[in-house]
């Protein structure tokens, strides 16, 4: 009588170390991709027009979100979102173009409300302006600057509204684009840390998130490589 041979079992990919990376950082397993892309520049980041929360990109703006739109004309993209505001539809509208994705908008994607866009912080008393700056650097949260949302209400409306794109979605690829506020936030929310801003998103920067069910992680911060190139004082990263 022949003894049987029980069949190999197959060799795992890569070592087992590599396997715990794989579970561990969502490598596999069908998560959702988020393309986190802060708007191109806008003229209230030049200081052209502070007199409206919605101002519309520049020039430099405009070749930003061309260069992003460009860097996703040969990816798979199954759905992108935008605020309702002009520089963040704009710079959508690129990326809708060169992948034939249709835009959707979502309210809650706006900026963290930071009080009236003229508001004369010349009229601050220097020790009014010194209390400021040290909340700012020790705190690290919206709660800091006088008027604004508030960390706790923008933590609860960020979370919302990505759960509700990530639920919709699950297993595609996402493009969001968003502001820099609200970009950090959503970012110190994966990371499980209470500082709202731990980094400044460049303007057309792509920041990727991986997503499955409760659990978010980081695999590409503030990419601006689609902007390399472009002359001195255009938006790149010096």
């Amino acid at each position: 009588m022949m003894a049987s041979v029980m069949p190999e079992r197959p060799e795992p990919i890569g070592s087992p170390i590599q396997h715990f990376f794989d579970e561990a950082l969502l490598v596999r397993g069908g998560p959702t991709r988020l393309y986190l892309i802060r708007h191109g520049q806008s003229q209230g980041n030049t200081g052209e027009d502070l007199t409206t929360d919605d101002p519309d990109l520049t020039e430099v703006g405009h070749e930003q979100a061309k260069r992003v739109g460009e860097r996703f004309r040969d990816q798979k993209i199954d759905a992108i979102y935008a605020s309702p505001l002009k520089r963040t539809q704009t710079t959508a509208g690129y990326i809708s173009e060169t992948t034939g994705i249709t835009l959707q908008t979502k309210a809650d994607l706006h900026e963290v409300a930071m009080g009236p866009p003229e508001r004369d912080v010349s009229a601050l008393s220097a020790e009014e302006e010194r209390t400021i700056v040290k909340r700012v650097t020790d705190d690290g949260t919206w709660d800091a600057f006088p008027d604004s949302e508030g960390s706790a209400v923008a933590r609860k409306r960020i979370t919302g509204v990505m759960n509700e794109i990530v639920d919709g979605h699950p297993g595609e690829r996402l493009v969001v684009v968003a502001h820099a506020g609200f970009i950090q936030t959503y970012v110190s929310i994966a990371l499980g840390i209470p500082r709202d801003y731990v980094f400044y998103p460049f303007n057309a920067s792509i920041t990727s998130i991986r997503a499955k069910g409760e659990r978010r992680v980081i695999w590409r911060l503030n990419d601006v490589s689609h902007l390399d190139g472009m002359p001195a004082g255009w938006g790149g990263i010096s």
